[in-house]
């Protein structure tokens, strides 16, 4: 298992040869800081060292796109956080106890939002919390102070913003669109390998949970296609290119890719229950071949010949439909899986061309088709979010910052504000995180170097440097191998940020040897305290997280069979494709990347798109099925309470799914084709549960 992230082993295990990409990162931000310092010092700006940390956390990721955007999210996050502490510091400046609890109350809340929100976006709340509490941790006891120090703050976050961007549109911009065009293009790929194989039906049987486990293994890899663009889909509207993508166009992107992963994993189960048989009907073969030769047909980057592929999809999609409304739905179970195979190819068809379309409309700036166009405009991001998870995170940082503010409230700590401020930033930067002492470990050895290269440049460099060109050139000694090892590891970023932290709680013009040992002193002590919370709080964050996933989609399908207004079909499928894609991550943490869990979500995902569908057809059906249809469903409910309760039905469900496609009343349905199919759908992924993929159990 991987060290974490900022542990000292993580941080070596990051350490490379540095590329040209890297030099240009680390020439950024030295430039950037030097336009920041000489602006600050010569405007006599009362910090100039809070422009410089802007720059250090904004340039990060270092895409133009991506810096602009977090700028913005920044520059809101500081007007909203410093206005925010101005009232509250208004309302309650004569009340001590009140403010401390309330200022915590902000910090903790804006914490919480921002691990709510999984898009980049959440910076905003990051950045609206840490500056509400620099602005009001370091002034309670002189809250008349608070509007000069936030309105300092302001502008010097505001100059570090200016000084990044104007860099990074002058120096070297690093576009984001064409690698994220990159990156879909592999995706795509790897999705036309994965069809080509599951669409083969003559493998052996005898390698068919071999074969079983490599596709399902590809759908955990797919699936992580959602996370990138979430990533991104905020942050390349930013973007240098000439025609930056819309936010519209992307979350049609997201759409149609969470379309195809819901499409493939529904042939996965059809395709393999068919390579079971030997008496396939003569013209599925066939069908399989032109999808076959169609999806190889297709454009690895969407390009001039996009639209007239896409046009060759429309009219697959018809003769797919065709020879699917040729087979006879009561021919049996065979053919009941072909036409259900044939469904779920034309879907998968329909929704590949719309990606390319969507794709070519990123990269051009184009237009969408009236029909795309709309779907786009509905195409609202559906994500999952784990408030109680959120909650478990940010009580640590809770805990901490009352017990230092209880500590410094009770004993008159000289050093309580600068330790709760400091409690509040080992939280910060460790929440969420497994294995607490090993990450703690390493955070307090980046900040103690961080520390040790203030005291050096404070008391050492700058008594013996009367001029300011002669300065810049020193810190650059200093930043730009450490700009170098913030473009590998998290933990050049801390020492940076940290560096003008230390350099930011103090007086830019005149170094005070005490001050400097206050600071220090007060920042080792909220650190322990929130170390030691951080530890008492600690749990398996990626076993947590993959228990609760899957307790939610089978909350949806319980749902589902229980709810008297039926869910929404889109809603629910976006939902689950989400769940997954936030699953594997944390499974592969649990078991490493090399193994796939023994997990019944994709399955329950089938049993829970077929139980919509029949629901959506109870109000077509005859009495006599909806009584079927209703039992069905009541005994889903049934089964789902039991699962979540990590208990067996005893395959209650399975036999009612297979007494129902036996019922003779079925053939006299007007909608027994789409009935066939659902039913039969269930039955596949009901049946699926007898025989799991391999791997281990997430007990």
């Amino acid at each position: 298992m991987a060290a974490p992230p900022l542990s000292l082993r993580g941080v070596y295990d990051s350490l490379r040869v540095p590329t040209l990409r890297d030099l240009v990162f680390s020439a950024k931000a030295y430039l950037a800081t030097a336009l920041a310092l000489i602006v600050g010092f010569s405007q006599n700006l009362e910090n100039p060292y809070w422009a410089v940390l802007t720059i250090y956390i904004v340039l990060t990721p270092p895409e133009s796109g991506a810096i602009r955007s977090k700028a913005l999210f920044r520059f809101l996050g500081t007007i909203g956080g410093g206005m925010l502490m101005m009232g509250v510091t208004g309302l309650l400046g004569d009340q001590l106890g009140v403010l401390i609890t309330v200022t915590i109350l902000i910090i903790t809340g804006a914490t919480f939002l921002k691990q709510t929100d999984r898009t980049p976006a959440n910076y905003l709340w990051f950045s609206g919390g840490i500056t509400a509490g620099v602005v009001g941790l370091t002034n309670l006891m002189q809250p008349t102070n608070v509007f000069d120090y936030a309105t300092a703050r302001m502008g010097e976050i505001s100059l570090g913003i200016l000084a990044i961007a104007a860099v990074d549109s002058v120096f070297w911009p690093r576009p984001m669109t064409p690698d994220f065009l990159k990156t879909m293009a592999d995706w795509r790929g790897q999705a036309r390998n994965w069809l080509v194989d599951a669409l083969s039906l003559t493998a052996a049987q005898s390698s068919d949970e071999d074969r079983r486990k490599v596709l399902r293994q590809g759908l955990r890899d797919m699936t992580k296609a959602v996370g990138v663009i979430d990533a991104k889909a905020v942050q390349l509207p930013f973007d240098v290119v000439a025609m930056a993508p819309r936010g519209r166009q992307l979350n049609l992107v997201r759409r149609q890719v969470v379309e195809l992963i819901a499409d493939l994993a529904g042939i996965e189960i059809w395709a393999r229950a068919l390579r079971h048989d030997q008496t396939l009907h003569t013209d599925l073969g066939e069908a399989l071949d032109q999808v076959s030769r169609w999806i190889e047909a297709s454009p690895d980057q969407p390009d001039d010949r996009t639209e007239a592929h896409a046009a060759e999809g429309e009219a697959l999609i018809a003769a797919l439909n065709a020879r699917h409304d040729a087979l006879d739905p009561v021919g049996g179970l065979v053919l009941s899986m072909e036409r259900g195979l044939l469904s779920r190819l034309a879907a998968f068809v329909r929704d590949w061309a719309g990606l390319s379309l969507a794709l070519r409309a990123v990269e051009t700036g184009g237009k969408l088709s009236p029909r795309l166009d709309q779907v786009a405009r509905q195409a609202k991001p559906v994500r999952s979010v784990d408030y109680l998870g959120a909650l478990f995170d940010v009580a640590p940082m809770l805990l901490s910052m009352g017990l230092t503010a209880t500590i410094w409230y009770w004993t008159a700590w000289s050093s309580g504000g600068g330790a709760l401020l400091f409690s509040m930033i080992g939280c910060v930067f460790l929440v969420g995180q497994d294995r607490i002492l090993q990450s703690s470990t390493g955070l307090l050895s980046w900040i103690l170097t961080a520390f040790g290269l203030v005291f050096l440049y404070q008391y050492a460099i700058l008594p013996q440097v009367t001029d300011f060109p002669v300065l810049i050139a020193v810190l650059g000694c200093a930043l730009l191998p450490f700009g170098l090892m913030m473009a590998m590891s998290t933990a050049g970023m801390l020492i940076c940020v940290y560096i003008f932290a230390f350099l930011g709680l103090q007086s830019a013009y005149a170094a005070d040897f005490n001050q400097s040992l206050q600071t220090l002193n007060a920042s080792l002590a909220g650190l322990l305290i929130a170390f030691a919370c951080l530890y008492l709080c600690s749990y398996d964050h990626a076993r947590f997280a993959a228990r609760r996933l899957l307790l939610a989609v089978r909350r949806d399908i319980l749902d589902i069979a229980r709810s008297r207004r039926i869910p929404d079909r889109e809603r629910f499928l976006f939902l689950a494709i989400d769940r997954l894609a936030l699953y594997f991550p944390a499974a592969e943490q649990i078991f490493g990347e090399g193994q796939l869990p023994r997990v019944r979500m994709i399955d329950d995902f089938g049993i829970g798109i077929n139980l919509l569908t029949l629901r959506h057809s109870e109000p077509e059906v005859s009495p006599a099925m909806r009584t079927v249809l209703q039992g069905l469903r009541a005994q889903a409910e049934e089964t789902y309470r039991a699962k979540l309760k990590a208990r067996s039905d005893g395959g209650a469900l399975r036999e009612l799914v297979d007494a129902a496609l036996d019922n003779p009343a079925l053939l006299t349905e007007t909608t027994r084709g789409r009935l066939i199919e659902a039913l039969t759908g269930m039955h596949l992924a009901l049946h699926d549960e007898q025989a799991p993929p391999p791997g281990e159990l997430i007990p």
